[in-house]
């Protein structure tokens, strides 16, 4: 009997990296988990949501920004571990119940060492041009209507992934050797990336 599979898919903020997850799971027929849905598995799990938010890609936000939380509480939640396991557990929940694509949250770090699942990692990136056109086509904040600020949002919203996946020094984010494979949505349709992996996973044990 084969392995199930699970689709780990970091992204470049704005690179259609959603999109494409969406769509594979679509395709094969298997759950996907983005950041809304694992913060409703992890109220299944009975999970508090303030340590789940914490680890919402960005767990050293007190450190590096600064904003919108307590550093204090963040600083205790990690150094006592509970962010890290409500990390595992969610993430390792999720792959349990069958294949699945999962969007972030570093799940291809938690899930390598699992022998019972084929484990694919995919990085999805896109030249900044095309990340801001798509940021200001999909959004209608003050934001969007300014092409530097919008290049700053992108900037800062990389900056907080690659810090919160390069936290433990397990890995390297966006890093071509760290991935099974890797894209650019400039480069190559999001229709054509879906399809390539896709065919990749029929040749999986």
């Amino acid at each position: 009997m084969a392995k199930n599979f699970v689709i780990a898919l970091g992204r470049e903020f704005c690179s259609g990296g959603k999109e494409i997850g969406k769509m594979i799971s679509e395709r094969l027929g298997v759950h996907y988990y983005d950041g809304d849905l694992l913060r409703e598995k992890s109220k299944e799990l009975g999970i508090d949501e303030g340590i789940f938010e914490m680890f919402d890609e960005q767990p050293t936000r007190s450190f590096l920004y600064s904003i919108m939380m307590d550093p204090y509480a963040i600083d205790n939640a990690v150094n006592s571990g509970k962010v890290i396991e409500a990390q595992r557990r969610v993430i390792e929940s999720a792959a349990a119940e069958g294949s699945c694509v999962i969007v972030g949250r570093r799940a291809d770090k938690i899930l390598e060492d699992k022998e019972d699942i084929n484990l694919v990692s995919v990085f999805i990136g896109a030249d900044i041009e095309d990340r801001i056109v798509h940021y200001m086509e999909n959004n209608e904040s003050k934001e969007a209507k300014d092409a530097k600020s919008v290049r700053r949002l992108i900037e800062r919203k990389d900056r907080e992934r690659a810090s919160y996946y390069n936290y433990l020094g397990d890995g390297k984010w966006g890093r071509a050797g760290n991935y099974t494979m890797c894209f650019s949505t400039s480069k190559i349709s999001k229709e054509k990336i879906c399809d390539t992996i896709c065919n990749y996973i029929k040749t999986l044990d």
